[in-house]
């Protein structure tokens, strides 16, 4: 099983003091590219003594590492520490930690840990966190995908069109947005539609939500677009379907998560990729693509 880290974080950690109200800040970074780990500190507070470490916990921790192939390095501010997992231990690191996945760094340096260098305060007792495992999902062998799916609470999304006129007789400003709030809209010239545009038939496409949380467009006059429909045909909206009308340009947008046809976003035939399969909860059916 293959694997790798790519990490590049730096943090900072505030340790309370004697001194109420006053605080020391260390700092320290995190950074791998492949299977090892590097852990530096500017100071020796972030760690406890030797003596007061869960060496059954330390031992745990080290050998699930080094069956997962993975080093962890940790330095202080004047040398390595201690390597955790997959190293040699040394006699020191046998004996410190009575583990066989731990080696410990130059005696000077180590021996820093040994004499709790800094005063320590907060939590007490250094232990290793009982979640760490598995730490990517690829540890698990023969693990297999789980469909998921886009199908999201009816009506969810915020699907709405937003439109502008054409290059001709636009007027210089924002394309509007209209929220599409109920089951159904019509857009056309006439006042009481839920889209009015001038220039259109009274009413000249339909918009519904069908029993599968689908919108789907009924042209009554010609719509032009990616749609391409002559009076009394229907299409099911995607996000990005684009509608011509006359003089008018609309764009039909929702949410990738609810956006039911996309999976993953992905489009059908399109950006060069295979889209996984989705579960439909309302059909029971499992969708290879967006030709649902």
């Amino acid at each position: 099983m293959s694997m790798r880290f790519d990490i590049d974080l730096t943090f900072a950690v505030d340790q309370p003091t004697d001194r109420p109200g006053f605080s020391r800040r260390s700092s320290g970074t995190i950074k791998a590219a492949g299977k090892t780990i590097h852990l530096k500190v500017d100071s020796y507070s972030l760690f406890p003594s030797i003596r007061q470490l869960d060496r059954r916990a330390l031992n745990d921790f080290a050998t699930k590492l080094k069956k997962a192939g993975v080093k962890i390095v940790v330095d202080g501010p004047e040398g390595t520490l201690l390597t955790l997992g997959d190293v040699k231990p040394n006699f020191s690191g046998r004996i410190a930690s009575r583990s066989g996945a731990v080696r410990l760094g130059s005696l000077p340096d180590a021996s820093k840990l040994f004499r709790g260098r800094g005063k320590r305060t907060g939590a007490e007792s250094f232990k290793i966190p009982a979640t760490p495992f598995p730490l990517l999902p690829t540890f698990r062998k023969n693990y297999r995908l789980r469909a998921t799916t886009t199908h999201y609470a009816d009506g969810g999304g915020r699907p709405r069109l937003i439109f502008v006129q054409d290059s001709e007789s636009w007027d210089g400003k924002a394309p509007k947005v209209l929220n599409i709030m109920g089951d159904s809209i019509e857009i056309g010239s006439a006042p009481e539609n839920g889209l009015t545009l001038p220039g259109l038939e009274p009413v000249h496409a339909r918009i519904t939500r069908n029993d599968l949380d689908e919108f789907v467009v009924e042209a009554v006059g010609r719509v032009g677009g990616s749609a391409g429909l002559k009076p009394g045909d229907r299409y099911t909206l995607r996000s990005g379907a684009r509608m011509e009308l006359n003089g008018w340009r609309l764009v039909f947008y929702r949410e990738e998560y609810a956006d039911h046809g996309r999976p993953f976003g992905g489009r059908n035939g399109g950006e060069l990729a295979v889209q996984r399969p989705q579960y439909n909860p309302r059909t029971g059916n499992i969708e290879r693509d967006s030709s649902v």
